[in-house]
């Protein structure tokens, strides 16, 4: 830990970091988005890379090691993996986790690995298509 933390009012120091790469997803949970007329930020509103990159440095060097990726869908912003290389880079980060609907992962877990996630969470919304049907209104 450094001397310089992140604590809240509480005097909870926080050590995870939470970062929404994307509003967009590839499907439409019930309990998420509207099924029609979403309305996404302007790409040029989303954190870059390099943006997320310098914030994570900011917030390593004040004692924060962990990073979780989210979204909307994490998965379908374009080249995670990069992103993911240039977290495990940061001095102090020793875990990158992702939270996914699973849907991209096979074509996309083995450059994430080797790029240096450590853990992923699966969002499970269903164990029958049908319910996954009437939750996601997609098909997956």
């Amino acid at each position: 830990m450094t001397s310089d933390q992140l604590i809240d009012s509480f005097g909870r120091v926080h050590t995870n970091l939470r970062i929404s790469v994307t509003d967009r997803c590839n499907i439409r949970c019930f309990y998420c988005m509207p099924e029609e007329s979403v309305r996404f930020l302007p790409r040029r509103d989303i954190l870059s890379f390099e943006e997320i990159e310098r914030f994570a440095g900011v917030v390593a060097r004040l004692g924060v090691n962990k990073i979780r990726l989210t979204g909307g869908e994490p998965l379908v912003r374009a080249d995670l993996h990069k992103l993911v290389a240039r977290l495990a880079a940061i001095e102090g980060i020793t875990d990158i986790a992702l939270t996914t609907n699973g849907i991209l992962l096979a074509e996309q877990a083995q450059a994430l690995k080797d790029a240096g996630l450590t853990r992923v969470n699966i969002s499970l919304d269903a164990l029958t298509e049908e319910t996954f049907r009437r939750i996601a209104r997609r098909d997956g």
